[in-house]
């Protein structure tokens, strides 16, 4: 019940700070000042963002979403309510990771929502009239060309490099029915752009909830292009498939989202499978670890004279390694470990001490288990993510060096040295979301690991 009233104390402090701002305050800073205020609403509960890989580097970029119905108790003013995944979306995504919240297409108030006007009108967001939201004595040849506005409202955001949030829907919806109908006006858009934007669908679950019934979560997809599904001509029949496509899409990703738990359930399903499939099991070089160790795609590439399998999954934790060790293990004898681990750990708070011996006490229990492996171990990158932990990091990765010294079948790699330069970091080594590599970064990381192989 805390983390419901501190969440609604917030949004009620958010809503009355914007429109209590005075008129001079540009549209541009209200957008600013609210991505701010509902990153400080939603930090402390721990929100679950997954897939921040997939955020491309171009900008003026759309950004889909499910619409979700907002909980009742969310009430910040009188018959008004904060949209908690729209704004989680321009705060937490766009503002966190491109440094602009973008644009929104929000629906026309009808005359009695006072307050929805008093806010939204600070914004200066894009406007349309949604059918449940349309004042009845408006003629439908008004309301149609207030739409047709839409278009190129939004393709001039888009030509100004500025991310464009938009729910295809036009309603709202419980996770558990989520999606709605996608409607076509914003793929029509893409279509019609000379050139086309990508296209990132971004899925939200459980923010229909009170903050103490489920966790909140949205999963960033890989992104696309309209052309990739309907060639560079799509006719009116080939664009309803491939909205009925992305639509059905979005129905098994949200449904997955909202049932996937913390245990990583999927992901060991799907390691395990790909270690029945395995037919070479002589002289493995097995890759364990987190999300650095899970998108190194190129493995057969980068080391093509050894038998590699990657074991890794996202957000692992130590304690996580740990947990699945035996079960993904208990089939395989690798001649060579190769560990990424402890960089997620730096997110519960614990010291330098504490996630060293976490990763000691782990590679003696691989050592235990493989006493004829050479266990390889990658330092803890710097990331721009995590640049506040940079003396942490360097503290873990010194004190794990100075073991892998009196120990001849431990070997650590260092790539933080190698990913900064003039004590910055390298930011041309990342991805858009400034914690994981480009292909750059892990050209650097498979050749200081190839240096000590």
């Amino acid at each position: 019940m805390e983390r419901d009233q501190y969440l609604l104390e917030a949004l009620k402090n958010s809503f009355n700070s914007i429109v209590n701002l005075p008129s001079t305050i540009s549209s541009e800073e209200v957008r600013f000042l609210s991505a701010q205020h509902i990153q400080n609403a939603f930090h402390p509960l721990e929100p679950q963002i997954k897939g921040s890989e997939n955020l491309p580097n171009e900008k003026g970029t759309i950004f889909i979403y499910n619409h979700l119905q907002n909980h009742p108790y969310f009430t910040v003013a009188e018959h008004f309510q904060i949209t908690l995944d729209s704004h989680f979306i321009s705060s937490f995504i766009l503002n966190k990771y491109y440094k602009n919240p973008g644009i929104r297409v929000v629906r026309h108030s009808l005359p009695e929502e006072i307050n929805h006007k008093r806010y939204y009108d600070k914004f200066d967001y894009i406007r349309v009239f949604t059918k449940n939201f349309t004042p009845r004595e408006l003629q439908k040849n008004v309301i149609k060309k207030v739409n047709q506005q839409f278009y190129p409202l939004a393709s001039e955001a888009l030509e100004n490099n500025k991310g464009l949030v938009f729910s295809p829907e036009g309603a709202s919806y419980l996770t558990e029915s989520s999606p709605g109908f996608f409607n076509k006006g914003i793929f029509k858009l893409a279509c019609a752009m000379e050139l086309q934007p990508l296209i990132v669908p971004i899925v939200m679950a459980n923010f229909d909830k009170r903050a103490s019934e489920a966790p909140y979560k949205c999963q960033i997809m890989p992104p696309f292009r309209m052309h990739d599904l309907v060639g560079m001509n799509p006719d009116s029949k080939a664009l309803n498939m491939a909205i009925q496509s992305i639509n059905q899409n979005y129905s098994g990703w949200v449904q997955e989202l909202a049932k996937e738990d913390k245990n990583f359930s999927h992901e060991i399903t799907v390691l395990k499978k790909n270690i029945e499939q395995k037919q070479n099991m002589d002289d493995l070089m097995v890759f364990y670890g987190s999300s650095t160790i899970r998108l190194w795609k190129n493995l057969a590439k980068d080391f093509p004279d050894k038998n590699t399998l990657n074991l890794g999954f996202g957000g692992a934790f130590i304690s996580s390694l740990n947990h699945y060790f035996e079960d993904l293990f208990g089939s395989i004898t690798p001649r060579y470990m190769v560990l990424y681990l402890g960089g997620n750990d730096l997110t519960r708070n614990d010291n330098a001490q504490e996630i060293v011996s976490q990763i000691l006490a782990f590679i003696e229990r691989v050592h235990t288990k493989f006493p004829n492996a050479k266990i390889y171990n990658i330092s803890i990158k710097p990331s721009m993510e995590r640049a506040h932990e940079l003396e942490k990091i360097k503290a873990i990765n010194f004190q794990l060096q100075q073991v892998a010294e009196e120990r001849p079948y431990l070997i650590q790699i260092d790539i933080y040295n190698r990913l900064i330069q003039q004590h910055r970091i390298r930011e041309d080594y990342f991805l858009q979301d400034g914690l994981h590599l480009n292909y750059k970064g892990y050209e650097v990381l498979s050749t200081a690991l190839t240096e000590r192989l």
